[in-house]
Protein backbone atom coordinates (compact mmCIF):
# COMPACT_ATOMS: atom_id res chain seq x y z
CA UNK A 1 0.00 0.00 0.00
CA UNK A 2 1.22 3.44 -0.77
CA UNK A 3 0.50 7.06 -0.28
CA UNK A 4 1.69 9.61 -2.78
CA UNK A 5 4.13 11.04 -0.23
CA UNK A 6 7.56 9.41 -0.70
CA UNK A 7 8.77 9.68 2.90
CA UNK A 8 6.05 7.43 4.27
CA UNK A 9 5.90 4.83 1.50
CA UNK A 10 8.08 2.41 3.45
CA UNK A 11 6.02 2.79 6.59
CA UNK A 12 2.83 2.03 4.72
CA UNK A 13 4.32 -1.03 3.07
CA UNK A 14 5.56 -2.30 6.42
CA UNK A 15 2.19 -1.81 8.09
CA UNK A 16 0.50 -4.13 5.56
CA UNK A 17 -2.83 -2.35 5.78
CA UNK A 18 -4.37 1.01 5.19
CA UNK A 19 -4.10 3.55 7.94
CA UNK A 20 -7.26 4.58 9.73
CA UNK A 21 -9.41 6.10 7.03
CA UNK A 22 -10.26 9.75 7.22
CA UNK A 23 -13.90 10.72 7.03
CA UNK A 24 -14.18 11.52 3.34
CA UNK A 25 -16.39 14.48 2.63
CA UNK A 26 -17.27 12.95 -0.72
CA UNK A 27 -19.35 10.22 0.90
CA UNK A 28 -21.62 12.86 2.43
CA UNK A 29 -22.62 14.27 -0.94
CA UNK A 30 -25.65 12.97 -2.81
CA UNK A 31 -25.01 11.40 -6.22
CA UNK A 32 -24.93 13.74 -9.19
CA UNK A 33 -28.39 12.66 -10.29
CA UNK A 34 -29.78 14.21 -7.10
CA UNK A 35 -27.76 17.43 -7.28
CA UNK A 36 -28.98 20.61 -8.98
CA UNK A 37 -28.18 21.12 -12.68
CA UNK A 38 -25.24 23.06 -13.99
CA UNK A 39 -25.48 26.81 -13.72
CA UNK A 40 -26.97 28.41 -16.83
CA UNK A 41 -24.70 31.09 -18.18
CA UNK A 42 -25.87 33.82 -20.53
CA UNK A 43 -24.09 34.21 -23.83
CA UNK A 44 -21.26 35.04 -24.32
CA UNK A 45 -20.07 32.27 -22.04
CA UNK A 46 -17.89 33.35 -19.10
CA UNK A 47 -14.53 31.73 -18.55
CA UNK A 48 -14.73 30.33 -15.04
CA UNK A 49 -14.21 27.02 -13.23
CA UNK A 50 -16.73 24.34 -12.44
CA UNK A 51 -19.87 25.92 -10.92
CA UNK A 52 -19.78 26.43 -7.16
CA UNK A 53 -22.85 24.31 -6.44
CA UNK A 54 -20.77 21.26 -7.35
CA UNK A 55 -18.15 20.86 -4.60
CA UNK A 56 -14.79 19.88 -5.98
CA UNK A 57 -15.10 16.12 -5.88
CA UNK A 58 -12.43 15.05 -8.29
CA UNK A 59 -8.69 15.72 -8.25
CA UNK A 60 -7.29 18.10 -10.82
CA UNK A 61 -5.68 16.57 -13.88
CA UNK A 62 -1.98 15.85 -13.67
CA UNK A 63 -0.79 17.56 -15.80
CA UNK A 64 -3.81 19.59 -17.02
CA UNK A 65 -4.95 18.01 -20.25
CA UNK A 66 -8.49 18.99 -21.07
CA UNK A 67 -9.94 22.52 -21.24
CA UNK A 68 -13.22 23.10 -19.37
CA UNK A 69 -16.43 22.78 -21.33
CA UNK A 70 -18.73 25.77 -21.55
CA UNK A 71 -22.45 25.28 -21.30
CA UNK A 72 -25.36 27.13 -22.80
CA UNK A 73 -29.00 27.42 -21.65
CA UNK A 74 -32.02 26.93 -23.83
CA UNK A 75 -32.33 29.68 -26.42
CA UNK A 76 -34.85 32.49 -26.21
CA UNK A 77 -36.10 34.35 -29.21
CA UNK A 78 -34.79 37.84 -29.79
CA UNK A 79 -31.20 37.48 -28.59
CA UNK A 80 -29.01 38.89 -31.38
CA UNK A 81 -26.09 36.69 -32.35
CA UNK A 82 -23.31 36.84 -34.90
CA UNK A 83 -23.69 34.30 -37.72
CA UNK A 84 -21.09 31.57 -38.00
CA UNK A 85 -18.39 31.96 -40.61
CA UNK A 86 -18.57 28.35 -41.81
CA UNK A 87 -21.54 26.02 -42.02
CA UNK A 88 -20.03 22.59 -42.75
CA UNK A 89 -21.09 21.51 -39.27
CA UNK A 90 -17.77 19.94 -38.31
CA UNK A 91 -17.27 20.47 -34.58
CA UNK A 92 -14.21 18.56 -33.29
CA UNK A 93 -14.41 20.28 -29.88
CA UNK A 94 -17.99 19.09 -29.36
CA UNK A 95 -17.81 15.32 -29.48
CA UNK A 96 -20.85 13.10 -29.06
CA UNK A 97 -20.94 9.65 -27.43
CA UNK A 98 -23.51 7.01 -28.26
CA UNK A 99 -25.53 4.81 -25.93
CA UNK A 100 -24.90 1.47 -27.61
CA UNK A 101 -26.68 -0.84 -25.15
CA UNK A 102 -29.13 -0.62 -22.27
CA UNK A 103 -30.73 -3.25 -20.10
CA UNK A 104 -32.99 -2.35 -17.22
CA UNK A 105 -33.67 1.12 -15.87
CA UNK A 106 -31.08 3.50 -17.33
CA UNK A 107 -31.40 7.31 -17.23
CA UNK A 108 -29.58 10.37 -18.54
CA UNK A 109 -29.19 13.48 -16.39
CA UNK A 110 -28.86 16.11 -19.08
CA UNK A 111 -26.03 18.56 -18.62
CA UNK A 112 -27.83 21.46 -20.32
CA UNK A 113 -31.25 21.39 -18.64
CA UNK A 114 -30.67 19.12 -15.63
CA UNK A 115 -33.64 16.97 -16.66
CA UNK A 116 -33.53 13.27 -15.79
CA UNK A 117 -34.79 11.43 -18.87
CA UNK A 118 -35.07 7.80 -19.93
CA UNK A 119 -32.10 6.43 -21.84
CA UNK A 120 -32.66 4.34 -24.96
CA UNK A 121 -30.48 2.92 -27.70
CA UNK A 122 -28.62 5.49 -29.83
CA UNK A 123 -29.13 8.42 -27.47
CA UNK A 124 -26.43 11.07 -28.10
CA UNK A 125 -24.48 12.19 -25.05
CA UNK A 126 -22.56 15.46 -24.83
CA UNK A 127 -20.11 16.91 -22.29
CA UNK A 128 -21.76 17.46 -18.93
CA UNK A 129 -24.30 14.65 -19.31
CA UNK A 130 -24.45 11.89 -16.72
CA UNK A 131 -25.54 8.30 -17.17
CA UNK A 132 -27.19 6.46 -14.28
CA UNK A 133 -28.03 2.75 -14.02
CA UNK A 134 -30.48 1.43 -11.47
CA UNK A 135 -30.10 -1.78 -9.49
CA UNK A 136 -29.80 -4.72 -11.87
CA UNK A 137 -29.30 -2.49 -14.94
CA UNK A 138 -26.42 -2.17 -17.40
CA UNK A 139 -25.36 0.21 -20.13
CA UNK A 140 -22.66 0.67 -22.74
CA UNK A 141 -21.43 3.91 -24.31
CA UNK A 142 -19.32 4.26 -27.46
CA UNK A 143 -16.92 7.19 -27.83
CA UNK A 144 -15.66 6.13 -31.25
CA UNK A 145 -15.06 2.90 -33.14
CA UNK A 146 -12.47 1.54 -30.66
CA UNK A 147 -13.14 3.18 -27.27
CA UNK A 148 -16.14 2.48 -25.08
CA UNK A 149 -17.23 2.23 -21.45
CA UNK A 150 -19.61 -0.21 -19.78
CA UNK A 151 -21.62 0.48 -16.64
CA UNK A 152 -22.68 -2.13 -14.13
CA UNK A 153 -25.73 -1.91 -11.85
CA UNK A 154 -26.18 1.09 -9.53
CA UNK A 155 -23.52 3.10 -11.31
CA UNK A 156 -23.24 6.77 -12.17
CA UNK A 157 -20.74 8.47 -14.46
CA UNK A 158 -20.35 11.98 -15.84
CA UNK A 159 -18.91 12.76 -19.26
CA UNK A 160 -16.83 15.80 -18.42
CA UNK A 161 -14.93 16.03 -21.71
CA UNK A 162 -15.99 14.82 -25.14
CA UNK A 163 -13.99 16.03 -28.12
CA UNK A 164 -12.33 14.54 -31.15
CA UNK A 165 -10.12 11.77 -29.70
CA UNK A 166 -10.26 13.32 -26.19
CA UNK A 167 -12.47 11.72 -23.54
CA UNK A 168 -12.73 12.23 -19.81
CA UNK A 169 -15.18 10.29 -17.66
CA UNK A 170 -15.84 10.81 -13.95
CA UNK A 171 -17.03 7.76 -12.02
CA UNK A 172 -19.17 8.80 -9.06
CA UNK A 173 -20.19 5.38 -7.81
CA UNK A 174 -20.46 1.80 -9.02
CA UNK A 175 -18.45 -0.36 -11.40
CA UNK A 176 -17.33 0.54 -14.92
CA UNK A 177 -15.16 -1.15 -17.52
CA UNK A 178 -13.40 1.03 -20.07
CA UNK A 179 -12.53 -0.99 -23.16
CA UNK A 180 -9.88 -0.01 -25.68
CA UNK A 181 -10.43 -2.44 -28.55
CA UNK A 182 -7.36 -1.43 -30.57
CA UNK A 183 -4.37 0.81 -30.03
CA UNK A 184 -5.21 4.37 -31.07
CA UNK A 185 -4.23 8.00 -30.47
CA UNK A 186 -7.15 8.97 -28.22
CA UNK A 187 -6.38 10.75 -24.94
CA UNK A 188 -8.46 9.05 -22.24
CA UNK A 189 -8.86 9.83 -18.57
CA UNK A 190 -11.08 8.04 -16.05
CA UNK A 191 -11.44 10.07 -12.87
CA UNK A 192 -12.51 8.85 -9.43
CA UNK A 193 -12.91 10.80 -6.17
CA UNK A 194 -9.28 9.98 -5.27
CA UNK A 195 -7.18 9.30 -8.40
CA UNK A 196 -7.30 9.45 -12.19
CA UNK A 197 -6.55 6.57 -14.56
CA UNK A 198 -5.12 6.98 -18.04
CA UNK A 199 -5.18 3.90 -20.28
CA UNK A 200 -2.02 3.66 -22.39
CA UNK A 201 -2.93 0.97 -24.88
CA UNK A 202 -5.40 -1.71 -25.93
CA UNK A 203 -6.91 -3.42 -22.91
CA UNK A 204 -9.64 -3.59 -20.29
CA UNK A 205 -9.67 -1.03 -17.46
CA UNK A 206 -12.16 -1.85 -14.73
CA UNK A 207 -12.78 0.95 -12.23
CA UNK A 208 -15.00 0.64 -9.16
CA UNK A 209 -15.97 3.39 -6.71
CA UNK A 210 -17.59 2.12 -3.52
CA UNK A 211 -20.18 4.05 -1.50
CA UNK A 212 -17.58 4.83 1.19
CA UNK A 213 -15.28 6.50 -1.36
CA UNK A 214 -12.75 3.68 -1.63
CA UNK A 215 -11.95 2.38 -5.08
CA UNK A 216 -10.46 -0.46 -7.06
CA UNK A 217 -8.75 -0.43 -10.46
CA UNK A 218 -8.00 -3.61 -12.41
CA UNK A 219 -6.17 -3.86 -15.74
CA UNK A 220 -6.69 -6.84 -18.04
CA UNK A 221 -6.40 -7.79 -21.69
CA UNK A 222 -2.79 -6.72 -22.13
CA UNK A 223 -3.44 -3.14 -21.06
CA UNK A 224 -1.20 -0.67 -19.27
CA UNK A 225 -2.26 2.39 -17.31
CA UNK A 226 -0.89 5.30 -15.31
CA UNK A 227 -2.68 6.12 -12.06
CA UNK A 228 -2.31 9.81 -11.23
CA UNK A 229 -2.55 11.70 -7.98
CA UNK A 230 -1.56 15.24 -6.97
CA UNK A 231 2.03 14.29 -6.14
CA UNK A 232 2.89 11.76 -8.79
CA UNK A 233 1.81 8.66 -10.69
CA UNK A 234 2.11 4.89 -10.48
CA UNK A 235 2.05 2.38 -13.37
CA UNK A 236 -0.52 -0.39 -13.35
CA UNK A 237 -0.02 -3.34 -15.68
CA UNK A 238 -2.19 -6.11 -17.03
CA UNK A 239 -3.09 -8.65 -14.34
CA UNK A 240 -2.79 -6.13 -11.51
CA UNK A 241 -5.40 -4.60 -9.19
CA UNK A 242 -4.93 -1.39 -7.23
CA UNK A 243 -7.06 -0.40 -4.25
CA UNK A 244 -7.44 3.30 -3.47
CA UNK A 245 -8.74 5.37 -0.57
CA UNK A 246 -8.27 8.70 1.13
CA UNK A 247 -8.90 12.15 -0.31
CA UNK A 248 -8.14 13.71 -3.65
CA UNK A 249 -5.39 15.80 -2.03
CA UNK A 250 -3.76 12.87 -0.23
CA UNK A 251 -4.78 9.55 -1.79
CA UNK A 252 -3.48 6.18 -0.61
CA UNK A 253 -3.19 3.06 -2.73
CA UNK A 254 -1.87 -0.46 -2.70
CA UNK A 255 -1.40 -3.11 -5.37
CA UNK A 256 -3.07 -6.41 -4.48
CA UNK A 257 -3.83 -9.74 -6.11
CA UNK A 258 -5.96 -9.29 -9.24
CA UNK A 259 -9.70 -9.33 -8.76
CA UNK A 260 -11.25 -12.49 -10.27
CA UNK A 261 -13.43 -12.05 -13.33
CA UNK A 262 -17.16 -12.04 -12.66
CA UNK A 263 -20.38 -12.07 -14.64
CA UNK A 264 -20.01 -8.37 -15.51
CA UNK A 265 -16.63 -9.11 -17.10
CA UNK A 266 -18.03 -12.06 -19.02
CA UNK A 267 -20.86 -9.91 -20.35
CA UNK A 268 -18.27 -7.38 -21.49
CA UNK A 269 -16.36 -10.12 -23.31
CA UNK A 270 -19.53 -11.13 -25.17
CA UNK A 271 -20.03 -7.50 -26.23
CA UNK A 272 -16.40 -7.32 -27.35
CA UNK A 273 -16.99 -10.17 -29.79
CA UNK A 274 -19.72 -8.18 -31.52
CA UNK A 275 -17.32 -5.29 -32.17
CA UNK A 276 -14.31 -7.38 -33.08
CA UNK A 277 -16.27 -9.57 -35.53
CA UNK A 278 -18.27 -6.76 -37.16
CA UNK A 279 -17.95 -6.44 -40.96
CA UNK A 280 -19.42 -2.99 -41.55
CA UNK A 281 -16.50 -0.96 -40.10
CA UNK A 282 -14.30 -1.95 -43.06
CA UNK A 283 -16.55 0.02 -45.41
CA UNK A 284 -16.52 3.34 -43.55
CA UNK A 285 -14.07 5.95 -42.32
CA UNK A 286 -12.34 5.02 -39.03
CA UNK A 287 -14.08 8.06 -37.53
CA UNK A 288 -17.53 6.58 -38.18
CA UNK A 289 -18.78 4.46 -35.30
CA UNK A 290 -21.96 2.61 -34.38
CA UNK A 291 -21.92 0.48 -37.55
CA UNK A 292 -21.91 -2.90 -35.78
CA UNK A 293 -25.71 -3.10 -35.66
CA UNK A 294 -25.85 -2.69 -39.44
CA UNK A 295 -24.41 -6.14 -40.11
CA UNK A 296 -27.62 -8.01 -39.29
CA UNK A 297 -29.97 -5.39 -40.72
CA UNK A 298 -28.82 -4.91 -44.29
CA UNK A 299 -26.15 -5.69 -46.87
CA UNK A 300 -23.21 -3.95 -48.49
CA UNK A 301 -23.24 -3.76 -52.29
CA UNK A 302 -21.21 -1.97 -54.94
CA UNK A 303 -23.53 0.02 -57.15
CA UNK A 304 -20.86 1.33 -59.51
CA UNK A 305 -21.71 5.01 -59.01
CA UNK A 306 -20.73 5.53 -55.37
CA UNK A 307 -18.75 2.38 -54.63
CA UNK A 308 -19.72 0.35 -51.56
CA UNK A 309 -23.09 1.38 -50.15
CA UNK A 310 -25.33 -0.15 -47.50
CA UNK A 311 -28.89 -1.25 -48.28
CA UNK A 312 -31.13 -1.70 -45.20
CA UNK A 313 -33.62 -4.53 -44.79
CA UNK A 314 -36.81 -2.51 -44.47
CA UNK A 315 -40.48 -2.75 -45.32
CA UNK A 316 -41.82 -1.43 -48.62
CA UNK A 317 -42.50 2.29 -48.43
CA UNK A 318 -39.72 2.92 -45.90
CA UNK A 319 -37.69 6.11 -46.25
CA UNK A 320 -34.92 7.71 -44.16
CA UNK A 321 -35.79 10.13 -41.34
CA UNK A 322 -39.42 9.02 -41.13
CA UNK A 323 -39.40 6.99 -37.89
CA UNK A 324 -37.98 8.61 -34.79
CA UNK A 325 -38.04 11.90 -32.96
CA UNK A 326 -36.53 15.39 -33.19
CA UNK A 327 -34.82 16.17 -29.89
CA UNK A 328 -32.91 19.21 -28.65
CA UNK A 329 -29.22 18.65 -27.97
CA UNK A 330 -26.85 21.12 -26.35
CA UNK A 331 -24.76 23.02 -28.96
CA UNK A 332 -26.18 21.00 -31.87
CA UNK A 333 -29.80 22.02 -31.51
CA UNK A 334 -32.31 19.89 -33.40
CA UNK A 335 -31.06 16.30 -33.55
CA UNK A 336 -32.58 13.20 -35.10
CA UNK A 337 -33.23 10.31 -32.70
CA UNK A 338 -33.97 7.28 -34.92
CA UNK A 339 -36.25 4.42 -34.01
CA UNK A 340 -34.15 1.96 -36.01
CA UNK A 341 -31.63 0.07 -33.87
CA UNK A 342 -29.05 0.40 -36.65
CA UNK A 343 -29.71 4.11 -37.13
CA UNK A 344 -26.70 5.77 -35.47
CA UNK A 345 -24.20 5.85 -38.34
CA UNK A 346 -26.62 6.13 -41.31
CA UNK A 347 -28.41 9.16 -39.85
CA UNK A 348 -25.38 11.05 -38.48
CA UNK A 349 -22.84 10.39 -41.24
CA UNK A 350 -22.87 9.99 -45.01
CA UNK A 351 -25.80 10.48 -47.40
CA UNK A 352 -28.90 8.64 -48.63
CA UNK A 353 -30.13 8.15 -52.18
CA UNK A 354 -32.61 6.05 -54.14
CA UNK A 355 -30.79 3.67 -56.49
CA UNK A 356 -31.21 0.34 -58.22
CA UNK A 357 -31.24 -1.42 -54.83
CA UNK A 358 -33.79 0.95 -53.30
CA UNK A 359 -32.85 3.38 -50.54
CA UNK A 360 -29.10 3.11 -50.03
CA UNK A 361 -26.66 4.74 -47.61
CA UNK A 362 -23.38 6.09 -48.92
CA UNK A 363 -20.88 6.36 -46.01
CA UNK A 364 -18.65 8.96 -47.67
CA UNK A 365 -14.91 8.62 -48.40
CA UNK A 366 -13.18 5.98 -46.32
CA UNK A 367 -9.89 7.87 -46.11
CA UNK A 368 -11.38 11.23 -45.09
CA UNK A 369 -11.86 12.53 -41.55
CA UNK A 370 -15.54 12.30 -40.61
CA UNK A 371 -17.38 14.27 -37.93
CA UNK A 372 -20.70 13.54 -36.30
CA UNK A 373 -23.73 15.64 -37.34
CA UNK A 374 -27.12 15.86 -35.60
CA UNK A 375 -28.90 15.01 -38.87
CA UNK A 376 -27.97 15.27 -42.54
CA UNK A 377 -31.10 16.86 -43.94
CA UNK A 378 -32.36 20.06 -45.48
CA UNK A 379 -35.29 21.84 -43.76
CA UNK A 380 -38.15 23.74 -45.36
CA UNK A 381 -41.58 25.08 -44.41
CA UNK A 382 -44.93 25.05 -46.17
CA UNK A 383 -48.61 25.65 -45.49
CA UNK A 384 -50.42 28.33 -43.53
CA UNK A 385 -48.86 29.19 -40.16
CA UNK A 386 -50.26 27.66 -37.01
CA UNK A 387 -51.04 29.36 -33.72
CA UNK A 388 -48.29 29.75 -31.16
CA UNK A 389 -45.62 28.10 -33.27
CA UNK A 390 -42.02 29.27 -32.83
CA UNK A 391 -41.73 33.01 -33.12
CA UNK A 392 -42.61 33.79 -36.71
CA UNK A 393 -41.54 30.88 -38.88
CA UNK A 394 -44.44 31.72 -41.16
CA UNK A 395 -45.47 28.17 -42.08
CA UNK A 396 -47.76 25.58 -40.54
CA UNK A 397 -45.60 22.57 -41.35
CA UNK A 398 -41.91 21.71 -41.03
CA UNK A 399 -40.47 19.52 -43.76
CA UNK A 400 -37.09 17.84 -44.21
CA UNK A 401 -35.29 15.86 -46.90
CA UNK A 402 -32.34 13.49 -46.52
CA UNK A 403 -29.30 14.90 -48.30
CA UNK A 404 -28.07 12.95 -51.32
CA UNK A 405 -24.38 12.24 -52.00
CA UNK A 406 -22.33 15.42 -52.47
CA UNK A 407 -25.22 17.74 -51.56
CA UNK A 408 -24.03 20.49 -49.26
CA UNK A 409 -24.94 20.37 -45.59
CA UNK A 410 -26.18 23.68 -44.14
CA UNK A 411 -25.48 23.66 -40.39
CA UNK A 412 -28.05 25.11 -37.99
CA UNK A 413 -25.58 25.24 -35.08
CA UNK A 414 -22.04 26.36 -34.36
CA UNK A 415 -20.00 29.18 -32.80
CA UNK A 416 -22.38 31.91 -33.97
CA UNK A 417 -25.49 30.21 -32.66
CA UNK A 418 -26.99 30.43 -29.20
CA UNK A 419 -26.88 26.88 -27.86
CA UNK A 420 -27.62 25.57 -31.35
CA UNK A 421 -30.00 28.38 -32.23
CA UNK A 422 -30.02 32.02 -33.26
CA UNK A 423 -32.71 34.61 -33.81
CA UNK A 424 -31.45 35.62 -37.25
CA UNK A 425 -32.53 32.96 -39.74
CA UNK A 426 -32.92 32.90 -43.48
CA UNK A 427 -35.95 31.48 -45.27
CA UNK A 428 -35.90 31.50 -49.06
CA UNK A 429 -39.52 32.03 -50.08
CA UNK A 430 -41.16 30.27 -53.03
CA UNK A 431 -38.33 27.77 -53.27
CA UNK A 432 -38.73 24.64 -55.34
CA UNK A 433 -37.70 21.90 -52.91
CA UNK A 434 -37.42 19.29 -55.68
CA UNK A 435 -35.07 21.59 -57.52
CA UNK A 436 -32.81 21.93 -54.45
CA UNK A 437 -32.74 18.35 -53.11
CA UNK A 438 -32.55 15.30 -55.34
CA UNK A 439 -34.29 13.05 -52.82
CA UNK A 440 -37.34 15.33 -52.93
CA UNK A 441 -37.98 13.94 -56.41
CA UNK A 442 -38.40 10.44 -54.94
CA UNK A 443 -42.00 9.45 -54.25
CA UNK A 444 -41.55 9.02 -50.45
CA UNK A 445 -38.40 11.08 -50.06
CA UNK A 446 -39.98 14.09 -48.33
CA UNK A 447 -40.91 14.09 -44.63
CA UNK A 448 -42.98 16.68 -42.79
CA UNK A 449 -45.10 17.21 -39.70
CA UNK A 450 -47.25 19.94 -38.19
CA UNK A 451 -45.10 22.72 -36.82
CA UNK A 452 -46.81 22.51 -33.43
CA UNK A 453 -45.76 18.84 -33.14
CA UNK A 454 -42.14 19.27 -34.24
CA UNK A 455 -39.81 18.36 -31.37
CA UNK A 456 -42.77 17.49 -29.16
CA UNK A 457 -44.09 14.23 -30.63
CA UNK A 458 -42.71 11.13 -32.29
CA UNK A 459 -42.33 11.04 -36.06
CA UNK A 460 -44.41 8.13 -37.34
CA UNK A 461 -46.39 7.33 -40.45
CA UNK A 462 -49.46 8.58 -38.60
CA UNK A 463 -47.92 11.96 -37.72
CA UNK A 464 -46.33 12.64 -41.10
CA UNK A 465 -47.84 15.30 -43.34
CA UNK A 466 -47.67 14.68 -47.09
CA UNK A 467 -46.96 17.90 -49.01
CA UNK A 468 -48.45 18.27 -52.45
CA UNK A 469 -46.45 19.10 -55.56
CA UNK A 470 -47.68 22.66 -55.22
CA UNK A 471 -46.48 22.82 -51.61
CA UNK A 472 -43.01 21.71 -52.64
CA UNK A 473 -42.90 24.23 -55.48
CA UNK A 474 -43.79 27.17 -53.18
CA UNK A 475 -41.99 26.16 -49.98
CA UNK A 476 -39.70 28.20 -47.77
CA UNK A 477 -36.19 26.71 -47.78
CA UNK A 478 -34.43 27.25 -44.43
CA UNK A 479 -30.80 28.32 -44.38
CA UNK A 480 -29.11 28.23 -40.99
CA UNK A 481 -31.01 27.75 -37.76
CA UNK A 482 -34.48 26.26 -37.86
CA UNK A 483 -36.64 28.88 -36.09
CA UNK A 484 -38.48 26.49 -33.79
CA UNK A 485 -38.27 27.08 -30.05
CA UNK A 486 -37.61 23.86 -28.07
CA UNK A 487 -39.92 22.82 -25.26
CA UNK A 488 -39.53 20.51 -22.28
CA UNK A 489 -40.73 17.64 -24.47
CA UNK A 490 -37.80 18.35 -26.78
CA UNK A 491 -35.37 17.08 -24.14
CA UNK A 492 -37.02 13.64 -24.07
CA UNK A 493 -35.38 10.91 -26.12
CA UNK A 494 -38.53 8.83 -26.11
CA UNK A 495 -42.19 9.22 -25.22
CA UNK A 496 -41.99 6.76 -22.30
Amino acid sequence: MKRLVPVIVAALLEAGAFAQPPSPQNSQQPPWSEQPPLAQYPSPYPQQPYPAQYPSQYPPQYPPQYPPQQRAPYPQAGAPQQPQSQDDGNAPDHGVARIAFTNGNVSVRRGDSGDLVAAILNVPLTAGDRLVTAEGARAEVQFDAVNLIRLGPSTEVRFSELAYHRYQVEVATGTTSFRVLRDNDAQIEISTPTVSVRPARKGIYRVTVNPDGTGEITVRGGGDAEVFGPKGSEPLHAGQTMQTRGTSNDPEFQTVNPTPEDEFDRWGASRDRIYLNARSPQYVSPDVYGTEDMDQNGRWVNDGSYGNVWVPQVDPGWAPYQCGRWVWLDFYGWTWQPCEAWGWAPFHYGRWYMGVYGWSWWPGPIVATAFWHPALVGFFGFGAPGIGFGFGFGFGNVGWVALAPFERFQAWYGPGYYGGFRSGFDVVRNANVAGIYRNARVANGVSAMHAADFGRANVTQASLVRPSAGDLARAGAVRGALPVTPSRESTQFSSR
